[in-house]
């Protein structure tokens, strides 16, 4: 596991300061893990409901390629990349408090098949990169116009037949973009507001990849 500076972020590669950070577990998919967290970040104090619910609902075979878009301290790509024991995960977050917190979280919970990438969504990652599953708690904050360039960037590096999974509370509806752009979306589950929406990336023409 490695971070990977793509040189689209200008500030430096700061450590996060220990004295800040607490360590929380959480228990689920049968997994325990352990997660450093500190103030400024999401759900610092504990896992968040919605991040709970797309965890629980997102299927990763064992030889799945995972990307993990938007990930901060990383609970999606932990247990993503330890579903996938024959596959592996990619973290990445335009954060760097939240990337560096995100691989001590790989370190300390062993996990050797991911990485993280301080980056700006899929605009960062290698130019052919490819995903079976991506899972995404997205940054509501961002607004409708980086919600949407989420979607179509889940789109266009997942591979045909791939799975975006998208948790959403039910007062921001992004069920008709992802319709929209993957021509599908299902309910995956729904739970105390949160609702967690799966669309499989169907090609609409000969070899589209």
């Amino acid at each position: 596991m490695r971070l990977r500076d793509t040189g689209a972020m200008a500030a430096p590669l700061l450590r996060a300061s220990a004295s800040s950070q607490t360590t929380i577990h959480e228990r689920i998919r049968d997994l325990d893990i352990w997660l450093r967290t500190q103030p400024g970040v999401f759900a610092h104090r504990e896992l968040d409901a919605g991040t709970r619910l797309l965890i629980e609902a997102m299927r990763v075979s064992p030889s799945a390629r995972v990307l993990d878009l938007g990930c901060g301290y990383g609970a999606i790509g932990i247990v993503a990349a330890r579903l996938a024991t024959r596959g592996s995960a990619v973290l990445v977050d335009s954060d760097i408090r939240a990337t560096r917190l995100a691989q001590a979280n790989l370190e300390l919970n062993h996990v050797k098949n991911a990485e993280v990438v301080l980056g700006d969504g899929v605009h960062d990652l290698p130019a052919k990169s490819r995903f079976d599953v991506v899972a995404s708690n997205p940054p509501t904050h961002g607004g409708r116009e980086v919600l949407d360039e989420l979607v179509a960037g889940a789109y266009k590096v997942l591979r045909p037949r791939g799975s975006l999974y998208l948790v959403i509370n039910r007062l921001l509806s992004l069920r008709r973009t992802v319709e929209d752009i993957f021509g599908n979306a299902e309910t995956a589950a729904r739970h105390k507001g949160f609702v967690v929406i799966r669309a499989v990336k169907v090609p609409r023409l000969p070899g589209e990849s």
